[in-house]
């Protein structure tokens, strides 16, 4: 099993492009956290991002990604008159085109990806504010373009699967952004730094195996080579977590994925992931997902039809 690949499945990946287009002369967006994980990438000429005080100038190839939606504004030079990127997107949808006075300094494409920023995943727990990719400067920089790309004109065609392929392409590069975000870090975090671990990987590869729940930490020591001790001692300083409660999390994410599908009763969801009973089964899930795997199911199902509306 991949475990990245794993738990991107897990957190039902979206992403919607708002635009693609040229700002000239003076401009500038002011973007509120909307609560979703928001980027620009720069196709050409440059551009100042504002977060949390701190001032960063991008260039023709670098995007911008805040994995938790948090505010922050993008403009030719800070101290240039702010828009809403809200209001922005309306006066576009409204056939006007904002900051075309001038001449052209920047063409950008905007957009957010969308997955639950509050799943208790150590990998999205662990994700920063933000993440800056001078790609020029990075292996995958070549991957970037041409994935945003292909998701711009898929959205703009809005062909027969183009809401399929965009979906998979959006999560190619999310994937993507990831990995270069967490190569190049010295001391990545917790759970990126467990998968680049060589004697790690391993074990976590097997609890991410459709029955993994059924490793003791006796198998997983022994497939990651190392005595139960010093596994545990290891994992834990990787991950941030003990290799049980891993396994009982990822357990429960996984069953809380079933509870997607109406056609399975909660005491076959229990019996699948290794419970005599339902009582059992909702006890384990309470304490790891805060809700009872009832109470789930209503929120998703509620979920489910205010999209489908």
């Amino acid at each position: 099993m991949d475990p990245l690949s794993d738990v991107l499945d897990l957190l039902d990946f979206k992403s919607s492009i708002y635009f693609q287009k040229d700002f000239c002369g003076n401009w500038k967006m002011s973007i509120a956290n909307t609560g979703f994980a928001q980027f620009h990438f720069i196709v050409r000429g440059a551009a100042v991002i504002e977060h949390e005080g701190q001032l960063e100038q991008l260039s023709s190839g670098d995007l911008v990604v805040f994995p938790k939606g948090a505010t922050h504004a993008i403009s030719d030079k800070p101290d240039s008159p702010a828009t809403s990127g809200q209001d922005v997107i309306a006066q576009m949808q409204g056939g006007d085109e904002p900051f075309l006075a001038g001449e052209a300094t920047t063409r950008m494409v905007c957009g957010h990806f969308e997955y639950d920023l509050t799943h208790q995943h150590p990998l999205v727990r662990e994700l920063p504010s933000r993440i800056l990719l001078k790609t020029g400067e990075l292996e995958m920089g070549a991957l970037v373009s041409p994935l945003i790309s292909l998701i711009v004109n898929e959205t703009l065609k809005k062909e027969m699967g183009s809401r399929t392929v965009t979906q998979h392409l959006s999560q190619a590069l999310f994937a993507s952004v990831l990995r270069a975000y967490f190569e190049q870090e010295e001391n990545p975090p917790g759970f990126y730094s467990g998968i680049k671990d060589p004697r790690i990987i391993p074990a976590l590869s097997a609890i991410h195996e459709p029955d993994g729940w059924k490793h003791s930490l006796a198998d997983l020591a022994s497939i990651a080579g190392m005595s139960r001790s010093s596994f545990a001692s290891k994992f834990k300083e990787h991950v941030r977590q003990t290799p049980g409660d891993y396994a009982l999390n990822w357990r429960m994410f996984k069953a809380s994925q079933a509870l997607e599908k109406p056609g399975l009763t909660i005491d076959q969801i229990a019996q699948d992931f290794g419970y005599g009973s339902g009582s059992a089964f909702s006890r384990a899930f309470r304490a790891v997902i805060g809700a009872s795997p009832s109470q789930l199911r209503s929120a998703k199902l509620r979920t489910l039809g205010q999209d489908a509306a």
